[in-house]
């Protein structure tokens, strides 16, 4: 791992346990064990550092789903999976990184957001598709407003404003979304096996 990953990896650590505001450079240079000027030779300040840590984390945990999606008998075998790996994401985050981010970063959360939302749909589009032949979701669902619908309920799933983390346990809200989404628009025949995984 070169010295530009090794800040990554570990600046995106910070964040996620600590929130952002909270880490400074300092604090990064003595966790990367690396000079603040080492850090500046590769990130002009702490926006374009965290810029590329959201697309560090993203990529990170966006192979693990893929893996998932490889490994999946079905559609809804993978939301499943998708649904547990997610869990486990979600108990990692410290709820003050989100925060943080749209209240202190707004400007580098809307440019990472809107790269990998569309990303996100794009896969969330073939997911769909992939469904509907094998006769698990709907045939006259809208894809694309169904894909957007099911990432705009995941966007405010993290809102402090709506859910927040005093009142809502994250998992449950994820769980709620997933799940009910997944049963909207499955068939007959998807619901069974929804059921089926629920029950397990």
């Amino acid at each position: 791992m070169d010295v530009t990953e090794r800040i990554l990896s570990q600046s995106a650590e910070l964040f996620i346990n600590s929130g952002i505001k909270a880490i400074t450079m300092d604090d990064i240079s003595r966790e990367v064990g690396v000079s603040k000027r080492t850090i500046y030779e590769n990130f002009k300040d702490k926006d374009e550092l965290l810029r590329a840590c959201l697309i560090y984390i993203d990529n990170y945990f966006n192979k693990d789903k893929e893996a998932l999606i490889r490994e999946s008998k079905n559609t809804i075998d993978m939301m499943f999976k998708i649904l547990k790996q997610g869990i486990q994401l979600i108990s990692t985050i410290n709820p003050l990184f989100m925060t943080d981010l749209k209240r202190y970063h707004y400007r580098v959360w809307k440019e990472t957001h809107k790269i990998n939302t569309e990303k996100h749909l794009a896969q969330t589009y073939t997911m769909l598709k992939k469904g509907i032949n094998e006769g698990l979701y709907r045939n006259d669902i809208d894809i694309e407003i169904v894909a957007k619908l099911l990432h705009e309920q995941l966007r405010i799933m993290s809102d402090e404003q709506i859910f927040p983390s005093s009142k809502y346990s994250i998992k449950a809200v994820f769980e709620n979304i997933l799940i009910n989404f997944m049963r909207g628009i499955a068939t007959r025949k998807g619901l069974e096996l929804i059921e089926n995984y629920q029950s397990d």
